[in-house]
This record gives C-alpha cells, structure tokens and sequence, in this order.
C-alpha cells in the first residue's frame, strides 16, 4: 500500500467525524429553545433611602396621628382609619413582600425565553433554577402571572406551536455563584436546547459571532484536502506499472 493511500485511510475517518460535527451543528432536534441571560441590577443609594423613608411614613400608626392632627378633632376614629387605608393601598402594593426590605433585596435577575418550534403543542414543561427565587410568568397570550412564594422550579402545562413563554426570576444571593450552578430545562419528549447570553468583546465575540460559520469552513478546506488526496491515489494507481 502507497503512502498516498495511507494518508487517504487517515483522512476518510476524519472527513466523516466533520461531516457529522457538520450535521450536529445543524441539525435541529429540538422543539424547545431557551434562551437564558443573567443581570445583576443594583438600586441608586439615593432611590433605596427613599424608599426606606416612604415605609416609615406609612406606618398605621405614624400617618393616623398626622391624619388625626391635620383634622383637628372633626374626624371620627373610622374616618381616620378609612383615610390611613386610602392612603396606604397605592404603596404597600410596591413595598409588599418580598421587596419590604427595597429593591437590592433580590439584585440577581434571570431573564428566560422559551420558544416552540416544533409542529405540535409542548407539553409538561419543568424548569429546574439554581435557587430560590420570585418567579414571573409571561404566557403565549401575554398574560403575566406572579407566584406569591419562592419557588425553585416551575412549571409549564404546555406551550402552542410557536408560542412563546418568558419568565423573569429574581434571586438574592452572588450573581457569579448563582452563574456557576445549572438551570435544567426539560418537558415530556426530551431536553430544551439551552443558549446562555453573555456580554463577550474582541476576539471571544468574533468567535461567538462566527463560530458556525468558521467550522463550517475548516470543515469544507478538510473535505476538499482529503478529496483531492483520493483523487490522487486513484491517479496513481491508474499510472503505475502494477496496473498495466
């Protein structure tokens, strides 16, 4: 055997493990696509201290003598409490649990998208989080729905053909150590095909970029050597005296 048709037998092996990298990369199996992007949001100091100071000045019993002072005697003891209720409900709304404590109570925010691309209705949606956290759902019909406990899964009865699903999740805790744990994505025929977003610059975000297209290349130069090495040995084989 010539060395040429060494190089071919090396080559064919290779040229099929790109050809399959090639159809991996492609191929679209997945009928569920999640994309998952990570944010930390820190509140202005000055926003926090305003915050704190509106809590103080809601308090029942705070605002019912302010209420009863300002009224100097002409209000009964149901008027002031109907004023202190009155007063109170457009606020406790936003310093309700579990924000009491302000904004920075729960920095960490996990953005999640989730598309159906397949044919048929996704069922039995899980999503397992890396810890607990306030859960807010976005249905297909653009519905927001807010879980009143912390939850560390959730999960989806179905998703429609093409129908999308966001989910914003807040976090207390690090973001790098809430970024090293696992978010499993899963529903009844398998696995969601998971993107993770992240702020990237230079040559890490070319690559990120055009990372496909740069594969899809080499994998085409690869293809085309190991072709021409074939082509070769057929070549010699035909010109070499053992043939005639």
């Amino acid at each position: 055997m010539s060395w040429v048709k060494f190089g071919v037998l090396l080559a064919l092996p290779g040229a099929l493990l790109s050809i399959l990298s090639m159809y991996m990369v492609f191929k679209d199996d997945n009928k569920l696509e999640a994309d998952l992007s990570y944010q930390y949001e820190s509140a202005p100091r000055l926003f926090t201290e305003r915050l704190g100071a509106i809590s103080e000045h809601l308090k029942y019993t705070r605002l019912y003598d302010d209420i009863k002072n300002a009224g100097n005697g002409a209000l009964s003891h149901e008027q002031i409490n109907k004023i202190v209720d009155l007063s109170q409900a457009p606020y406790l709304a936003l310093i309700d649990a579990p924000f009491e404590r302000g904004p920075d109570n729960y920095p960490v925010r996990l953005l999640i998208t989730l598309k159906n691309t397949g044919s048929k209705v996704i069922k039995e949606v899980h999503i397992k989080l890396p810890a607990k956290g306030i859960v807010q759902i976005r249905d297909d019909s653009r519905i927001d729905t807010l879980k009143p406990d912390l939850m560390s899964s959730v999960e989806i009865p179905s998703i429609v053909q093409n129908g999308v699903y966001t989910l914003w999740i807040y976090f207390q805790g690090d973001l790098e150590s809430l970024r090293d744990k696992d978010v499993h994505i899963g529903y009844s025929d398998g696995v969601a095909q998971v993107r993770v977003s992240e702020d990237v610059i230079g040559l890490d975000a070319h690559m990120a970029r055009y990372g496909v297209f740069w594969l899809a290349v080499l994998t085409l130069v690869y293809l085309l050597v190991a072709l021409y090495m074939l082509i070769s040995a057929y070549k010699e084989d035909e010109t070499s005296p053992a043939s005639r």
